[in-house]
């Protein structure tokens, strides 16, 4: 894979508003699942699932502590990578144009073909 396939998918994982809400609560700090449902306002089984994908492009971490699980981001940058693209979106504006999907079935499921076109 090259590193931009490895971005591209990295940024796949994190461009999900329940997992940006996840990772925003998570760059203030260790969290349980309790929590991040609590705070979100979301179904356990909805943050466990998300969760599990941001465990599998190592995005988050956990820990167990007695019955409860806590996550945790595992690098401090991600934690500048939320607030600052939280940032951006506030002072810039950015990205306010619809998202275009050319029809194929094959980019449907995949994502491609998905573009932000600049005016």
């Amino acid at each position: 894979m090259t590193i931009e396939e490895d971005q591209a998918r990295f940024l796949r994982c994190i461009g999900e508003p329940t997992r940006l809400g996840i990772l925003s609560l998570l760059a203030e700090g260790e969290r349980c699942v309790g929590e991040l449902t609590s705070v979100l306002n979301k179904e356990q089984s909805l943050i466990s699932h998300h969760l599990r994908a941001l465990r599998e492009c190592s995005i988050v971490k956990e820990r167990q502590e007695a019955q409860k699980v806590y996550y945790k981001l595992t690098d401090a940058r991600l934690a500048r990578l939320i607030i600052d693209s939280e940032a951006l979106m506030k002072e810039l504006s950015l990205c306010e144009c619809q998202e275009v999907n050319y029809g194929r079935e094959e980019n449907q499921r995949s994502g491609e073909g998905q573009i932000c076109p600049i005016s």
